[in-house]
């Protein structure tokens, strides 16, 4: 599968790329700094800002899929978000890209009642606008024409843990490693298990 992943050089979006190239997808890693990245045979390296409509049409032509892993810029971003997964989503439609996978997190939505107090308190203080701007996103997603599904995230942890990915829309939340979110990630172009809707996964 010819798969774009936006997001690229973030921690988990640096996982992302290499689930994809081990499970043998044509790969190509959009982002600002895609040269911290490594050629490699099957990965096409694209620099372009997801502010930059045009740019991410552009590059979203000939894909069969796409993994949107962005990243906020600051507690104070409420738009990057959603600005930048809105032009991924018009850019998915126009070209007829079938399968759209997006990273959200645990929390937003009705999965408020799987998180713990901790990331509760997190989000209506420290982390409101970011919490905010990941519920806009979800509503972009939504629209597209795509065969989309949100992926919410527990928090994330860079600590290697050799723990199974957890579905599901009302078990609790703890933590995942950024590794094990990106390999659901790329097991889900090929399952429609989540099609259209949103799913939770922890560890």
């Amino acid at each position: 599968m010819r798969v774009i992943i936006f997001g690229a050089t973030g921690k988990t979006g640096q996982h992302a790329v290499r689930c994809a190239l081990d499970g043998s997808h044509t790969t190509t890693a959009f982002g600002r700094s895609v040269d911290r990245l490594s050629a490699e045979s099957a990965l096409t390296l694209t620099r372009g800002d997801v502010f930059d409509a045009e740019v991410v049409s552009d590059a979203v032509a000939g894909h069969d899929a796409a993994i949107v892993c962005l990243g906020s810029t600051s507690l104070k971003d409420r738009t990057t978000l959603t600005r930048g997964t809105e032009h991924i989503v018009n850019a998915v439609d126009r070209h007829g890209v079938g399968r759209l996978v997006v990273v959200s997190a645990a929390g937003v939505g009705e999965s408020w009642a799987q998180i713990p107090w901790s990331s509760k308190l997190m989000f209506k203080t420290m982390l409101r606008n970011l919490f905010a701007d990941h519920q806009a996103q979800e509503e972009v997603v939504r629209e597209s024409a795509a065969n989309w599904t949100v992926v919410r995230s527990a928090v994330l942890s860079d600590k290697h843990e050799p723990r199974a990915v957890s579905a599901s829309n009302t078990d609790k939340t703890s933590r995942i490693h950024r590794a094990a979110l990106a390999g659901f990630l790329v097991d889900q172009l090929g399952d429609s298990a989540y099609s259209r809707q949103a799913i939770t996964v922890t560890s």
